[in-house]
């Protein structure tokens, strides 16, 4: 054999080899013992392997990990949390057939219901998300799929998700929960009767603001064989490497939510009691919207608090914020390092009124020290008080 073809040909270690880390399996072409088995390499798509993009070792694994804390038969990685709702609603809405979403849905959702499904000819139709059983009334033949977001990633409404379920249900309709916020450690959508369960990998799962990545959990075989070809058709597929990071991530998601749940705990208080702050969101407080569903239907909560802040506040919020230096300014969550989101108003909502007009401030928790965020908070809320000491003086 000459060198050159030596260089292709490298011959496998031989001996006993075990790690407690899974291997990354890259891939693009996948190879077969036979000329038979390479022509019915399409039917291994659902549990074996046909092509890298389709699935590798890496990748399955990660899908059987999250099949088992998901209370699932079955699920699938994609490249995003988005593409998951994207695919999830693809595969079972047509044209002339209605979606519904609720009205707090990650903010992607609306123009991608609005101008995408639009354009497809899929009529999207949002919802109030405290509507519970009364969703019936919504519910006719043309209606494919209900989508749940409990909580809402921004707004933190709790949706009763039983009541949704069993309506949609009794019509034969499917349902889909979007489950970032709650990750399958404090919520289980399919045990609540939901029959897709979607998460962003890409926040608590994989949880170090390093990997973008999305999750499908079902039941149903017939369900999972048609997202399984539908991800095939749109081409949609995850990379070893980044299955990888996921694996690691999640053998500490759970130490990393208790410790952002018992944080985030600690801070209401001060943020509640606070003159600048007209209203705190956070699953646990007896006042968020939905408080009861999250009592009966989770086991905890996380690290993300909403905070409608007073009008008054708008002229400072900049400074306040960029004053945070425990928090970086940013649009995701879920990672080991706080961060903060800002908007100059409320989430647009079209089924439901705004709950507030001032401005909102997302925090999500992240693994500092509890006394590093409150001081860093009470720093950013001083600046805001300095707008209204200087209305009430005129100075």
């Amino acid at each position: 054999m000459h060198d050159d073809t030596k260089c292709l040909k490298v011959p496998v270690a031989n001996g006993t080899f075990a790690s407690l880390s899974v291997p990354v399996h890259r891939a693009s072409t996948i190879v077969f013992d036979s000329v038979e088995a390479y022509q019915n390499r399409r039917s291994a798509i659902y549990d074996g392997y046909s092509y890298g993009l389709y699935g590798t070792p890496t990748a399955r694994t990660l899908e059987n990990a999250i099949a088992a804390i998901e209370g699932a038969s079955r699920a699938l990685v994609l490249p995003s949390g988005f593409a998951a709702i994207a695919l999830t609603t693809l595969t079972f809405a047509a044209a002339g057939q209605r979606v519904l979403f609720p009205d707090n849905a990650y903010d992607t959702v609306r123009p991608f219901a609005d101008r995408f499904l639009g354009r497809l000819g899929i009529k999207p139709l949002f919802y109030d998300p405290l509507i519970g059983g009364n969703i019936e009334s919504l519910l006719d033949s043309s209606v494919q799929l209900v989508w749940v977001e409990s909580p809402g990633s921004m707004t933190l409404e709790v949706q009763d998700i039983p009541a949704i379920t069993s309506a949609c249900r009794a019509k034969g309709i499917l349902t889909a929960a979007d489950n970032t916020y709650a990750t399958p450690l404090r919520c289980k959508p399919l045990a609540l009767g939901v029959d897709i369960s979607v998460c962003a990998a890409s926040k608590y799962i994989s949880g170090h603001s390093d990997v973008v990545m999305g999750s499908i959990a079902v039941n149903d075989e017939a369900i999972f064989r048609q997202l399984k070809d539908h991800s095939r058709f749109l081409g949609q597929g995850v990379s070893a490497d980044e299955a990888s990071l996921v694996l690691r991530g999640m053998e500490t998601m759970a130490v990393r939510l208790d410790r952002c749940e018992q944080t985030a705990l600690s801070l209401l208080d001060l943020l509640v009691s606070h003159e600048a702050v007209r209203e705190v969101r956070h699953p646990a407080l007896s006042s968020n919207p939905g408080h009861v569903f999250w009592m009966r239907d989770f086991t905890g909560s996380t690290g993300l608090i909403t905070l409608f802040l007073e009008p008054w506040t708008a002229p400072v919020l900049a400074p306040a914020v960029e004053a945070m230096k425990q928090f970086a300014i940013g649009a995701s969550w879920g990672g080991t390092k706080s961060v903060v989101a800002v908007l100059d108003q409320p989430p647009l909502r079209t089924a439901t009124a705004s709950p507030h007009d001032g401005p909102v401030v997302r925090l999500s928790i992240g693994l500092e020290h509890s006394d590093d965020l409150a001081a860093s908070l009470q720093q950013g809320l001083d600046i805001l008080l300095s707008v209204r000491a200087t209305a009430k003086t005129g100075k």
